[in-house]
């Protein structure tokens, strides 16, 4: 089977034809390539994007570090740990 590919002038999509069969055997749109308009607009809220990602990430890691400080004295106040069972290789 030799499949040929096309695109449509009339849908601007494109059409794999198959040559030995005479007919279109499938048809799929084509990616839209991004304007220079809209990749300029990308560009200008990147640094805006980074920044809130970075406040969010500074945020979640000052919850983390007060998370495993209540942890930690939870732990040490719990009389009732026992020690790691028996088969776990610490070297």
């Amino acid at each position: 089977m030799s499949n040929v590919e096309m695109v449509c002038p009339c849908c601007d999509n494109v059409l794999v034809v198959d040559t030995l069969a005479k007919e279109i055997v499938a048809h799929r749109e084509r990616k839209k390539k991004a304007s220079l308009e809209e990749f300029l607009e990308q560009e200008k809220n990147k640094p805006a994007e980074l920044e809130k990602k970075m406040a969010e990430a500074r945020e979640k890691e000052k919850n983390r570090s007060e998370y495993l400080r209540k942890k930690f004295e939870e732990a040490k106040n719990n009389k009732e740990l026992k020690d790691p069972a028996p088969n776990i290789m610490w070297d």
